[in-house]
């Protein structure tokens, strides 16, 4: 179960820096980074990315701040062992200007400290915006993150393409924690392109924040707490007023906005073209403190390794077990499990093997189920993610589930 009483506490103090505080002061840009600060990515995950051109990790660390210079210094290893393209380069960016010398990405990994939403954003000749300002969890440490969306689109290898990148941004130092490119290619039969990292270690995080020590969310809620005094008291003077409804719904949105950072909406149901972007949003959830369920054809361990999920977490779709693993083969115990997990305030369910399902039972009798099931989900505000091949569907079938699923 979530504990959404640090992250309200949090979301309250954020939104009062952010809405008192940020108006008053001009946007400023300076660097929020010393020499020897370092940030390294991880958690590769891919899909349509040549062999060799997989990543392992990737570490930034800066090695010279001068003004609004800073020069930092990029290494890191590929899955095959070998070092990056250009391991052991050094690259230089004015945080205020824009100038740089970094030339692999429309947006290097280090901005100014300390925007908001709103902000602009200079890198070369492309201007950015901050689209929001929010906080995540990383490392076990929740943190002020900067999220910055940059869209393009063209003619490349395979003809027409659109591209939508991700960055997100540490608001405090402004190094990059997390990054994702997502590229479709219109006229053609090739897979979307998809390229995601996050933060694996840093020394970026304060060790006053760590989760063994005092809590992000009390520092932020006594910073916002000093700096808008009146303002503060006059909130929490209302809040004690507040009946527990009100609470209740402020609760509700944090647990909103949690899903919606990954893409989804509670009590909805998903139908997914790909297992790689429906195990994509579980590892998200989880990583947030969403508790999942995945119903899997595939090897059970790679669920638990990707994801962290615990191996009760993890049933496979088969006739037997393996690797210790639970297996269920038949729609009743499926449903069984799933609404055990639901009714137990369960957040995302993983239902993986619709093919499978449909030519042991029937594509009518496994449309039902779905039917059944979305209200369940709709309840208890859950989510269910089902990836299928649609080439396996004819169009009434594909029309069916489309009137009760929703496209992810």
């Amino acid at each position: 179960m979530l504990d959404f009483k640090p992250k309200i506490a949090a979301a309250l103090a954020f939104v009062l820096l952010v809405t008192f505080v940020a108006p008053v002061l001009a946007v400023d840009y300076n660097p929020g980074v010393s020499v020897g600060d370092y940030v390294k990515l991880g958690n590769w995950y891919s899909i349509g990315t040549p062999p060799e051109r997989v990543m392992n990790w990737e570490k930034l660390e800066v090695v010279s701040v001068s003004g609004k210079e800073v020069t930092w210094r990029m290494t890191g290893q590929m899955k095959n062992g070998s070092a990056i393209p250009n391991n052991g380069e050094t690259y230089m960016i004015n945080v205020e200007t824009g100038a740089t010398n970094y030339i692999h990405s429309v947006l290097g990994p280090i901005i100014a400290a300390n925007l908001n939403e709103g902000d602009k954003v200079l890198e070369g000749s492309v201007s950015f915006e901050v689209n929001t300002t929010e906080i995540k969890t990383y490392l076990d440490v929740s943190r002020p993150v900067n999220v910055l969306v940059y869209e393009v689109s063209g003619v490349g290898t395979y003809g027409l393409y659109t591209s939508r990148l991700t960055f997100v941004h540490d608001r405090a130092s402004g190094m990059m924690l997390e990054n994702e490119i997502r590229s479709k290619w219109w006229n053609t039969t090739n897979p979307d392109h998809i390229i995601y990292m996050s933060v694996t270690d840093t020394n970026i995080f304060s060790p006053s924040l760590s989760p063994t020590q005092i809590p992000v969310e009390i520092i932020y809620a006594v910073a916002a707490a000093v700096i808008v005094a009146p303002i503060g008291t006059a909130v929490v003077l209302r809040r004690r007023k507040q009946p527990e409804a009100k609470t209740k719904m402020l609760e509700q949105k944090v647990m909103d906005l949690t899903y919606n950072l990954s893409g989804v909406n509670r009590g909805e149901c998903y139908l997914a073209d790909s297992l790689e972007h429906c195990v994509k949003v579980v590892c998200d959830l989880h990583s947030r403190g969403v508790s999942a369920l995945a119903i899997v054809r595939e090897d059970p361990e790679f669920l638990t390794k990707t994801c962290n999920l615990q191996p009760d977490d993890v049933v496979l779709l088969s006739s037997q077990p393996i690797k210790g693993f639970k297996a269920i083969s038949s729609l009743q115990e499926i449903s069984i499990a799933i609404m055990k997990f639901v009714k137990a305030g369960g957040g995302v369910v993983l239902l993986d093997g619709l093919e499978y399902l449909i030519s042991r039972f029937g594509f009518n009798t496994v449309y039902m189920c779905l039917q059944e099931k979305k209200i369940e989900f709709l309840e208890a505000g859950a989510v269910l993610l089902v990836p299928v091949n649609m080439e396996t569907l004819d169009n009434r079938e594909k029309g069916q589930l489309l009137s009760e699923l929703k496209l992810l």
